[in-house]
């Protein structure tokens, strides 16, 4: 797409803005209903703006927490068990004030999206993980994003997550652990409906100035000393003595 095109598309469309960069270029701003101008975005070099994902676990309110096993989502007691984390996007769905806010969910590194989609086998809406990559969903038309697009409402201090494309259904954990999370429009002591959102805190703290990848080490000019150690075999055990220092 030639940088004419892309002005031109520019002004038929609202949802596109092309701003001149300070060292020359154009960059770009797209809305998630342009999704069908992102390509052109590779041949003029320039970047689609996209919010990073908000990241939290999840707990209901029986003291379970939301795991990933085997590509199925559980709800297991909170007994020094890891959580999943859930990277959380807004989508651009419509939805009415009491509706909630609509939000996009994915886990497996935003690779895996929640969807609920009606199941003709039990007559009833499902949960379900479908691969798609979360930013990519984001990009999507409205009715796209539909099946992945859950409200997420405050009950109090707790959040629940109604489903967009089936009202009134809503993400439920069993009241047994070790069971899978699933879809209720029965809320109640058998179904829990609601959740907290805790906030999940990476440390950001870049690698040691010393991390090297090995493959690296052959091809750099500083000494490698600090890098190595003697292999001694005991018959007992294995010691390691660095070069560097004894």
């Amino acid at each position: 797409m030639s940088q004419s095109q892309a002005r031109h598309l520019g002004r038929r469309c609202q949802w596109l803005t092309l701003k001149p960069k300070a060292g020359g270029g154009l960059g770009m701003t797209i809305c998630s209903r342009c999704e069908a101008l992102v390509s052109c975005y590779v041949d003029l070099g320039l970047k689609v703006v996209t919010k990073d994902p908000e990241k939290f676990s999840l707990h209901d309110q029986n003291h379970k927490v939301l795991v990933l096993d085997s590509g199925t989502l559980m709800a297991v007691l909170n007994k020094s068990i890891l959580p999943e984390t859930f990277f959380v996007l807004a989508s651009h769905l419509s939805s009415a004030c009491e509706n909630g806010s609509p939000i996009l969910l994915a886990v497996a590194d935003g690779e895996l999206c929640l969807c609920c989609e009606q199941d003709k086998s039990a007559d009833q809406p499902s949960l379900l993980l479908k691969k798609r990559k979360l930013r990519h969903l984001a990009i999507q038309h409205e009715a796209d994003q539909q099946p992945f697009t859950f409200y997420r409402a405050m009950v109090g201090s707790w959040n629940t997550l109604e489903s967009a494309m089936h009202p009134g259904w809503f993400i439920s954990t069993s009241c047994n652990p070790g069971e899978p999370v699933r879809m209720t429009n029965q809320p109640g002591i058998k179904n829990t409906i609601e959740f907290s959102f805790e906030q999940v805190c990476e440390a950001k703290t870049g690698p040691a100035k010393s991390e090297k990848k090995i493959l690296d080490l052959y091809n750099q000019s500083e000494p490698m000393e600090p890098f190595l150690f003697y292999h001694v075999q005991t018959s007992t055990a294995s010691v390691f003595e660095s070069l560097a220092g004894p």
